[in-house]
């Protein structure tokens, strides 16, 4: 089975690039939103093994705040962000967090930090 990613990304092309490169890799991409309350709504609904969250959104809410609800619902979370300062790894340090990732990203970074998490994550479950 493949690992099933959601992407959180607000800018159209990004979340197309990554789309494309994460099933070439062979994850299933389950949906691309752009709001932090697409993302809730996205994650609750087809509950992926992975959200790759950008910080900065479209809408009132910003990833980290999408984040913290997302992760009630033991769903893991990779920031994939270019906002790397201090305040915000302090801010988005929430439950099922499994790091960031910088913008630009490298795909095989990505993709061992994706096969990482997961592993952890199910690791972390049956604690």
């Amino acid at each position: 089975m493949n690992e099933r990613i959601l992407i959180v990304e607000d800018e159209a092309i990004t979340a197309l690039d990554l789309k494309y490169s994460l099933e070439e890799l062979g994850y299933e991409v389950v949906d691309t939103v752009d709001t932090g309350q697409d993302a809730i709504d996205t994650a609750i609904e087809t509950k992926p093994d992975v959200v790759l969250m950008d910080i900065k959104l479209k809408g009132a809410m910003e990833g980290i705040e999408a984040a913290e609800i997302i992760s009630e619902y033991k769903i893991p979370i990779i920031y994939l962000t270019a906002n790397t300062d201090t305040d915000t790894f302090e801010k988005s340090n929430v439950k099922f967090t499994y790091g960031f990732i910088s913008k630009p990203y490298d795909l095989s970074k990505l993709d061992e930090k994706l096969k990482s998490t997961i592993q952890k994550f199910k690791a972390d479950l049956e604690k």
